[in-house]
């Protein structure tokens, strides 16, 4: 009887073992961004989001009915930051919408949330981005693990995979540059 339960002792800490190594495997690491290069390249791709042709969220939007213009806003979360040759390999996910200010109270218009792996030419003058892919429609863990190492390709899923939770929404950004409370009344 002893030996069945020494058995079962055994082979259940073996499992527990496995289970534990597997989930270490299974989840990497997100990957440590070093903070002064992040505040080195914001900057640059947040220019690049909501000017470049080439970006999901890029331009003023569309006028209101009441003629009010709308301005875009992003905020980013920067998963990892790579070596790309002479450049910066930024992978992020960015939350960007268009908001248009209506007197004292603002309107959000639109907005979208994607990952994304951006090539930022710290060298040039001015800096800019030199090349980019974004997350498609669909399935895109295929596209995040070979756009991302693999801490930050979890990383990046995670943070698209609940945003609200994970991200800041960028309309606390326009309503500061719109001078607008956070209840909406002007300040």
């Amino acid at each position: 009887m002893r030996a069945r339960w020494a058995t079962a002792g055994i082979v259940g800490a073996v499992v527990l073992a496995g289970t534990v190594l597997y989930a270490n495997e299974a989840v990497p690491a997100a990957p440590r961004v070093d903070p002064a290069l992040e505040r080195a390249v914001l900057p640059v791709v947040d220019r690049y989001l909501l000017t470049d042709s080439l970006s999901p969220f890029a331009g003023d939007g569309f006028p209101e009915e009441n003629g009010a213009a709308s301005r875009g806003f992003c905020t980013e979360r920067v998963v990892e930051i790579r070596p790309a040759g002479a450049g910066l390999r930024v992978g992020l996910v960015a939350w960007c919408g268009h908001f248009a200010r209506h007197g004292s109270r603002m309107t959000a218009l639109d907005a979208g949330i994607s990952a994304g792996v951006l090539t930022v030419s710290p060298a040039s003058a001015p800096a800019r981005v030199s090349d980019v892919s974004w997350e498609p429609d669909g399935d895109s863990s295929a596209w995040a693990a070979a756009h991302f190492s693999p801490g930050g390709a979890a990383e990046a899923e995670r943070l698209t995979g609940d945003a609200t939770a994970n991200l800041t929404d960028p309309e606390a950004k326009a309503r500061a540059a719109f001078g607008l409370s956070a209840s909406g009344a002007p300040r």
